[in-house]
């Protein structure tokens, strides 16, 4: 399944196979000013279940001194690419992503833009 999806400036296309969700936005370089990055919810419909996807990289600033490997919330270690898959999709569900542009310092990250998100079955 592909969706496509704009809300202000930020547009979100989705691609959904069996197990995996590739996500890939854009955002015109004019609203780029002061990107810390990219934050991801998802919420799953089946298991009534909401998270911000995680990652591994986080923010020197705001790092908190966990192993290397661990994983950290986007919301407060935003992605700093313009795609993300999803690789723990589960066959046959209804998902809704959300991404948000949060902008300002990697210690007081703001959400500044936000897709409305899209289902996948």
């Amino acid at each position: 399944m592909r969706i496509q999806e704009t809300s202000g400036h930020l547009t979100v296309q989705a691609i959904a196979g069996t197990y995996v969700v590739l996500l890939g936005w854009s955002l015109p370089e004019a609203e780029c000013g002061g990107l810390a990055g990219f934050a991801i919810h998802r919420t799953d419909h089946e298991e009534d279940d909401a998270i911000w996807l995680r990652g591994m990289k986080t923010f020197e600033a705001t790092d908190p001194g966990v192993p290397w490997g661990s994983l950290h919330s986007s919301r407060r270690h935003p992605f700093q690419t313009f795609m993300w898959s999803d690789y723990s999709a589960k066959p046959g569900r209804s998902y809704t992503f959300r991404v948000a542009a949060l902008k300002g310092s990697s210690r007081r990250s703001r959400d500044r833009r936000r897709d409305g998100g899209d289902r996948h079955h």
